[in-house]
């Protein structure tokens, strides 16, 4: 993993730092979106301080290697970008617990309004996670 987590960073033209690695190792193994704060302790100390963590998380965004979960639960969450295979995220309404679902085919863009430019299909299920609706 370690070695493709490096793979990953080159790819993206950023520089290949231990606590880079260990994020984006940990990424790799932890098969569900992650919060910030999961990510710190996926980490541990091998990602450095929160605030290292939090810089390297936007750095990986932005150069394409994770990306946002945009709209779920009630934080930030990242994955790594560009799954091999076509997800959507089921959503916990009361504790914000995200995991991904598979789905055999991603609902198609809709055609752009007058004027927009659309960017990204995304596909959100809400509802409660087992602990909550027991």
């Amino acid at each position: 993993m370690e070695e493709r987590a490096r793979q990953l960073l080159r790819a993206a033209r950023l520089r290949v730092t231990g606590s880079r690695t260990a994020l984006v190792t940990a990424m790799l193994r932890h098969p569900e979106p992650a919060s910030m704060e999961d990510a710190v302790k996926l980490c541990g100390r091998q990602g450095g301080d929160p605030a290292t963590v939090w810089r390297n998380l936007l750095a990986l965004c932005e150069a394409g290697v994770l990306q946002t979960v945009r709209g779920v639960g009630k934080r930030e969450m990242y994955e790594i970008a560009h799954h091999a295979h076509q997800h959507a995220h089921v959503s916990c309404t009361r504790c914000g617990k995200v995991e991904c679902v598979e789905i055999e085919k991603l609902p198609k863009q809709p055609p752009a309004p007058k004027g927009w430019h659309l960017n990204d299909v995304s596909v959100t299920v809400w509802g409660l996670c087992p602990e909550c609706s027991s």
